[in-house]
């Protein structure tokens, strides 16, 4: 299959291609919050993250360096057909500037407090349903790419395309690390070596950025509380960014919220707290990641509570869940410390104790390692 974007407008805060490929004619915009020029090349990266490895043959009319066309090529695993430019990738003097992919979730609150003060946010605003998240972006300063991808089949061939605003702003914010809000998640548990086989995205790379993922050493229950210690009044509007009342994710995540708040006895009330599912999507076994928060919740509730969330839950579950301390879904998993860049891990570590987060001691590795080998009775974990 291939796909053309053509007939591309580049003005002052502003970027329009229409493309086609054999199933869709539309067009893709980005319109920014900064009235800047964005060079060709940045484009072209922030165009690719759409493609993902969908495409035999991408065209676009741009132009671009070698450079960029090779890491294209590489991401998209497509042939590339475009002008070619004798300008080389700009080398500006690096100050470590970071900059955080913003959206306002628990996550993305969990990241701030590792930032240097030369930090900048940027807030890819999507529209449609993510619409509630900008209540929550007004409390920040935040650069803002306004885009219509929503209307398009793009969201679904890679998950870079998140990184767009990061990629435009790049000359701009003069940007030597992207930073992203994930943490402990499915691919972390499915595979053992994942910290050890993190790495930067090649377009990332090419666009003369790092990434340091200050939040992968958390599970989603350290994460919550790094943000509750930081940032307790906006904890509500965090929620209420995540996702809609209806999606289960929300009551989860609430879920989550408000046992740190009852573990800890903090003088926080959650608002437009949201019931339960009436019948839950998910069983035991579909998905690692709510089979691992199940266990925390048995640990810390009961057996009823984790089956709000998730159905069939193994009995031999929830014995785990009480026969284990599981301290470990508190702390942080000590391998990430290595992927953070020497000049940063002070205030890394500084972060983490201010909000009483240890590192993973010899029981917590024990326990952890109990825990996947039980997991892996039921997903596959290499």
């Amino acid at each position: 299959m291939k796909i053309s974007f053509e007939n591309i407008i580049i003005k002052k805060g502003y970027i329009k291609a229409e493309y086609c490929d054999e199933m869709n004619s539309h067009f893709i915009e980005f319109e920014l919050s900064d009235a800047i020029m964005i060079r060709e090349d940045l484009i072209a990266l922030a165009l690719a993250t759409l493609c993902g490895t969908k495409y035999n043959d991408i065209h676009m009319e741009l132009s671009i360096n070698q450079n960029t066309q090779k890491a294209i090529k590489k991401f998209t695993k497509a042939n590339l057909h475009c002008k070619t430019n004798t300008i080389t990738n700009i080398n500006r003097k690096n100050f470590g500037n970071h900059t955080l992919n913003f959206s306002g979730g628990i996550d993305s609150l969990a990241s701030l407090p590792f930032l240097p003060n030369n930090s900048s946010l940027i807030f890819m605003n999507f529209g449609g349903p993510f619409k509630r998240e900008l209540n929550m972006i007004k409390n920040f300063s935040c650069h803002i790419v306004n885009t219509n991808i929503l209307e398009t089949d793009f969201r679904k061939n890679s998950w870079l395309f998140m990184f767009i605003g990061t990629i435009l702003y790049k000359d701009y914010l003069n940007t030597t690390y992207n930073i992203s809000g994930g943490v402990i998640g499915a691919g972390f548990l499915n595979n053992t070596k994942f910290a050890k086989n993190y790495s930067t995205p090649v377009l990332l790379r090419d666009a003369g950025m790092a990434s340091i993922p200050y939040t992968l050493a958390l599970s989603e229950i350290a994460a919550i509380k790094l943000a509750i210690n930081h940032y307790p009044d906006l904890i509500s509007e965090s929620l209420v960014s995540l996702a809609n009342p209806k999606e289960e994710k929300r009551y989860r995540k609430q879920l989550l919220i408000q046992l740190e708040i009852e573990r800890s006895n903090l003088d926080i009330d959650l608002q437009d707290l949201v019931p339960p599912p009436t019948t839950p999507h998910f069983k035991w076994g579909d998905n690692i990641l709510l089979d691992y928060l199940s266990i925390y919740v048995m640990k810390h509730k009961d057996y009823e509570t984790a089956q709000l969330t998730l159905k069939d839950i193994p009995y031999e579950a929830y014995e785990l869940s009480k026969n284990f301390d599981l301290n470990f879904y508190d702390r942080y998993y000590t391998d990430v410390f290595k992927l953070i860049p020497k000049p940063y891990r002070n205030k890394f570590f500084k972060t983490l104790n201010e909000a009483r987060i240890m590192p993973y001691e010899e029981n917590d590795w024990h326990e952890y390692r109990g825990l996947i080998k039980f997991l892996s009775n039921y997903h596959q974990i290499n």
